[in-house]
């Protein structure tokens, strides 16, 4: 058993959020458990004979209210501190992270670093505090200017992977795109997609498109594909498969014990799909959060085969078309509720070594929302998630990146302040630097380009539902037009005199 201790101003706490919690084992891997809060102790049990680590949303202050975690940790009668914990994994994740990156030059004035010393500072201090609750400030304290040491590592790092990836060449003329919605395609719309992005995305989704078994509605797709074909503009569709609530249409479900009807169905489908629009579509996204399975189950055999059959479709209708598989919960919580999901790494493992070629992997960078895995992250976790991806050694697409501009969901937590137009602004410039900053991640796709009911993630869209273009769009093609001119040398930025503010 592994428990933690969780303290507020009255000694241990009898109510304390466990928003988002599940555990995490070796390899960064989720495991199933039980966690649960017992007169101020979070209770975690599991049947796995590795160390494990608790991730819960947590109270960051001026940080945030983001998904946190604790390092592998032996299980033992005593509980841990939690605040203790997750302030010591993030220090260690700072050195880490400074190892991986060769960044252990940094000057002792710059702002990581001293804030990297200061949590260092403040966590040594909590461990010698014999009250828990003393050692439980202090601790959140480190915790703070950890977090903050992180971001600001995350952010020099990026700065300086742009300065040599860009250095002497632009960014290419296809690194940016956005997600177009089929309700509506008016020519204020269609003035900037053409005027600030290079490609489009038409979403496809299989209920809204066959309306009924046999009668398919595809006048919203064709009106979007047509004006793109005439503009020039590069066209990604999809998914083909999809089988999420929003997507399966509910017929559907008659056959779901039937997999040999299922799959004859499918393929129908598919092969209308693609043959219909395989004049217009430069990518096709064949298969979008398959390896989750938790609507319409099929096993990891299944998965891979469906995946398969799609992706071959897709490729034979048109000679040089390109396939992508999109990845809608990276971080892998799905796998603590669902013995019968696939990690993603695990699930691009799986089709690789079946065979299964497609030219890219595509990753949801959603946030903002408790539901679907999109609960808040920071800079640093963002940015380690696009390394772990690294190790795929094929091009990666951040096929959908967005924040809300307002606050949707109380437990879907924020980044430093509650969501508005302002914060959506400030994250999308550090997280689309941090994505371009990568050599592997060749496309980044903003989640929509309007607010509208379908929106994939509610009030993420560039313009809001009543026409008006918000912070988030006038920065985004600042950064993109910024990053049409090499670069130049990386040259280190002044320090300022003063030392970091407390956090």
């Amino acid at each position: 058993m592994l428990q933690f201790a969780v303290y507020d101003d009255n000694g241990p706490a009898e109510h304390w959020p466990l928003t988002g919690a599940y555990l995490i084992g070796p390899e960064g891997l989720t495991t199933p458990g039980k966690i649960s809060l017992r007169s101020g102790r979070i209770v975690c049990k599991t049947r796995s004979t590795h160390t494990v680590a608790l991730c819960v949303q947590h109270d960051a202050g001026p940080m945030g209210r983001l998904m946190l975690q604790t390092c592998l940790l032996m299980n033992r009668h005593r509980p841990y501190q939690l605040s203790i914990e997750l302030a010591r994994h993030r220090i260690m994740m700072f050195i880490a992270k400074s190892e991986e990156w060769q960044m252990f030059g940094l000057d002792a004035d710059h702002p990581a670093i001293r804030l990297f010393e200061k949590a260092r500072g403040l966590f040594s201090s909590a461990l010698n505090m014999e009250n828990p609750i003393e050692a439980g400030r202090t601790a959140q304290r480190s915790l703070r200017a950890a977090i903050k040491a992180t971001e600001q590592l995350a952010v020099t790092h990026s700065d300086i992977l742009l300065h040599w990836r860009f250095g002497s060449r632009p960014a290419p003329s296809t690194s940016l795109g956005v997600r177009v919605g089929l309700e509506r395609d008016s020519q204020p719309l269609r003035e900037i997609v053409q005027r600030d992005f290079d490609l489009l995305v038409v979403p496809l989704n299989w209920s809204e498109l066959e309306v009924e078994e046999g009668r398919y509605n595809w006048d919203p797709i064709d009106r979007w594909l047509d004006w793109a074909h005439t503009q020039g503009k590069p066209c990604v569709l999809g998914p083909l498969l999809d089988f999420s609530k929003r997507a399966l249409p509910k017929w559907m479900y008659v056959w779901q014990h039937d997999y040999n009807t299922c799959r004859d169905l499918i393929y129908e489908h598919v092969e209308k799909v693609v043959d219909r629009y395989r004049w217009a579509v430069s990518t096709w996204i064949v298969a979008s959060g398959l390896n989750i399975n938790d609507n319409f189950e099929l096993t990891p055999d299944q998965m891979l085969d469906l995946t398969r059959m799609a992706n071959l479709l897709a490729r034979q209708a048109r000679k040089g078309a390109r396939t992508m598989i999109e990845l809608t919960q990276p971080f892998g919580e799905h796998c603590a509720s669902n013995r019968n999901a696939l990690p993603p790494l695990t699930f691009i493992d799986r089709a690789t070594q079946e065979g299964i070629r497609t030219d890219c992997v595509g990753v949801q960078l959603l946030f903002g929302q408790s539901r679907a895995g999109r609960a808040s992250r920071d800079l640093m976790q963002i940015s380690d998630l696009l390394d772990r991806f690294g190790v795929l050694e094929m091009p990666l697409v951040v096929s959908a990146m967005g924040v809300p501009s307002e606050k949707i969901d109380e437990e879907g937590g924020w980044w430093h302040e509650p969501w508005s137009p302002r914060v959506q602004s400030r994250w999308m410039s550090k997280v689309f630097a941090i994505a371009m900053s990568k050599p592997f991640v060749e496309l980044v796709i903003w989640t929509d380009l309007y607010d509208h009911p379908r929106a994939e993630l509610p009030k993420g869209g560039l313009v809001s539902d009543t026409g008006r273009a918000k912070p988030v769009l006038q920065q985004l093609v600042t950064t993109r037009k910024k990053l049409r001119k090499p670069q130049g040398p990386y040259t280190p930025k002044k320090l300022p005199e003063r030392p970091a503010r407390d956090v």
